[in-house]
């Protein structure tokens, strides 16, 4: 009934929690599915070590030249022969309380094409310690009607919003082309071409934050720490995915938040790329962009 899809790369100190966490998940069908993307450390004689250890057949490890994430994402849904599908990265922690959740709201809603689940984040050094992945920003931004949504989806896009907290029905994913190979961000395209394919609150979609679906794990390795690779990767989405109309203003504020974001760790060199990388265009309608988010985050303060 569902596929569980694990991308894998270089996660051999994680990706045993990983699995153990998705055999729990107890769906009729389940299917495990790891997908190792090269992997040049231990992560691949890791999990054939678990597979034959523990004699699962539900599990099934797919290896293949580095090519990057996206390439493995379509890879697992082409195998997929389920009608739901979920993935996880290798170093999170699927959920299954959750999961099963969402896949019975699914079943009891047989017009909706996916959920949001909730999730949490966590630190290894404190694993107790679980933060919620959302919160007032994505509670408003599900409720916005379509045309809203359509428009907010790349001027005031609430971050994060993670496909490993979502379950989706195979068909849906089917039906928006997978992920697209030119664009290397996993997550938001999809969310885009989701919403903007099935974007009724209720009808096309869910979102339940009560259902936790994984615990998002923070490392130093995770990718979105890198400021100027974010910058790059999102501001290529817009690019090929927003109306003309708004395209500039659009990518002006991508970059204007990440500016902020680089002001604030103090990463100067990543503020030196990026103008160097964007239109100039792009360049003077950040300012104003910047003084606007700034606005917005010092009376959201005060609200609060």
């Amino acid at each position: 009934m569902i596929t569980l899809l694990i991308p894998s790369y270089n996660h051999e100190n994680y990706i045993v929690d990983c699995l153990d966490a998705a055999r729990s998940v107890d769906i009729p069908g389940r299917k495990i599915l790891v997908v190792d993307d090269g992997s040049t450390d231990g992560t691949v004689g890791v999990v054939k070590e678990y597979m034959e250890r523990l004699n699962d057949h539900s599990i099934e490890l797919v290896c293949k030249k580095n090519s990057g994430l996206v390439s493995s994402l379509n890879l697992g849904l082409d195998a997929a022969v389920t009608e739901f599908f979920y993935l996880v990265a290798s170093d999170d922690l699927p959920n299954a309380e959750g999961i099963s959740k969402s896949v019975r709201e699914l079943i009891n809603n047989p017009d909706a094409k996916f959920i949001v689940g909730g999730g949490y984040a966590f630190y290894d050094d404190a694993p107790e310690k679980k933060i919620p992945v959302y919160g007032r920003a994505q509670d408003v931004f599900f409720r916005l009607p379509p045309e809203s949504i359509a428009r907010s989806l790349f001027l005031n896009y609430p971050s994060p919003l993670l496909l490993q907290s979502t379950v989706f029905r195979t068909e849906a994913l089917r039906a928006i082309g997978g992920w697209d190979s030119n664009l290397v961000l996993d997550d938001y395209p999809t969310f885009v071409k989701m919403l903007l394919k099935y974007p009724l609150l209720n009808t096309d979609f869910f979102f339940a934050p009560e259902f936790c679906v994984v615990g998002y794990r923070q490392h130093s390795s995770n990718s979105y720490k890198n400021i100027r690779r974010q910058y790059s990767m999102v501001s290529a989405v817009i690019a090929s995915l927003a109306p003309e109309s708004i395209k500039v203003k659009a990518i002006s504020r991508v970059l204007a938040s990440y500016i902020l974001s680089a002001i604030k760790v103090r990463d100067f060199s990543a503020i030196r790329a990026m103008l160097a990388a964007s239109k100039p265009k792009y360049v003077l309608s950040a300012l104003p962009a910047m003084i606007e988010l700034l606005c917005r985050k010092i009376c959201a303060r005060f609200i609060a």
